[in-house]
């Protein structure tokens, strides 16, 4: 079994340029960014490869 790279949520905000924990969370709520896991005691991660699919699956700005 590999462990997945789990990141921070500050690891998050810095990779999906999103600047606010709230904001995250927000978007996890109403289900329009991957969930985090629950490690106890405030420790919140987030799966790797789930974020760089996040970040892959946004549309590209068009000019």
């Amino acid at each position: 079994m590999s462990v997945p790279e789990l990141l921070t949520c500050t690891d998050v905000m810095k990779i999906a340029g999103i600047r606010s924990r709230t904001t995250i969370l927000r978007r996890v709520q109403n289900g329009n960014f991957p969930a985090s896991i629950d490690f106890g005691a405030g420790r919140i991660r987030w799966r790797a490869s789930e974020i760089a699919e996040w970040v892959s699956s946004r549309p590209k700005r068009r000019y």
